[in-house]
């Protein structure tokens, strides 16, 4: 399984890395919006996981860019976020941009540890 995590935050891309790896996830990684958008079209991995707020383009641009760019496209998508904490966020992510989990900061470990779970049954999480 491949998982792209987009965040400007560095000990957040490694936290997350660092737990995946140790399933024998393959991780490619992104510090902004842009690497995000260009990782994922070149690697196209199953799962996005992308900060709301990045610089150059959002998590929420990234979606809409890659529905533009490749429609046929469409992995799971997880929105982590440290701004944007209240059930209207969650609510628009999940029916604009139709995201498959939307994470609140500071992310527990197992808390995306359950995540993966829900989407990927057949995976060892």
């Amino acid at each position: 399984m491949q998982v792209l995590v987009a965040d400007d935050s560095r000990i957040f891309r490694v936290l997350v890395k660092e737990l995946l790896e140790e399933k024998g996830v393959t991780v490619f990684e992104a510090a902004d919006g842009k690497q995000a958008l260009d990782a994922a079209l070149a690697y196209r991995p199953e799962l996005l996981i992308l900060d709301a707020l990045m610089p150059r383009l959002s998590g929420f641009d990234v979606i809409a860019k890659l529905k533009e760019k490749l429609p046929e496209y469409q992995p799971k998508v997880f929105i982590v976020t440290a701004v944007y904490k209240s059930y209207r966020w969650e609510s628009e992510a999940k029916t604009v941009y139709k995201v498959d989990e939307y994470l609140e900061k500071p992310l527990e470990p197992e808390t995306l540890l359950a995540a993966l779970r829900r989407h990927f049954p057949g995976e060892n999480f």
